[in-house]
């Protein structure tokens, strides 16, 4: 076989546009290990889960501040969130605006602060995993 010369060879991985969210390994006998949480999910995935469980648990207190507008758009919005992060491969894109629907249904109810702010983290932990 002819090499091309206006090519070159790079041995390794390549990643060419887009996103890779997971290990990556390359070269000669690399290896990668990951360690998945009891669920089968990766822990930054679970470490999300469990911070919607946790707002939604706040939410059911019915805080002062919802109503039931705002619990049922609420509710909505954890359910979509929650839906997308127990996915296999959660997209992170769609994530991010189910994330955003959480803050907008409940970012002005000031006893709620700390759950959304924890889903938030979570959300940055999980695309940083």
């Amino acid at each position: 076989m002819t090499r091309d010369p206006n090519t070159s060879h790079v041995q390794g991985v390549q990643i060419n546009g887009g996103t890779q969210n997971g290990p990556v390994t390359g070269g000669p006998g690399a290896q990668t290990v990951v360690h998945y949480g009891p669920s089968g999910l990766p822990p930054a995935q679970e470490g999300l889960l469990r911070a919607i469980a946790a707002l939604r648990a706040e939410l059911a207190e019915r805080p002062r501040g919802v109503d039931d507008v705002t619990a049922q758009g609420a509710e909505i919005a954890l359910d979509e969130a929650e839906s997308e992060a127990r996915r296999k491969q959660p997209r992170p894109g769609v994530l991010r605006l189910r994330v955003a629907g959480i803050a907008t249904a409940l970012g002005h109810v000031r006893e709620l602060a700390s759950g959304v702010s924890a889903v938030h983290g979570a959300f940055e932990s999980f695309l940083s995993s």
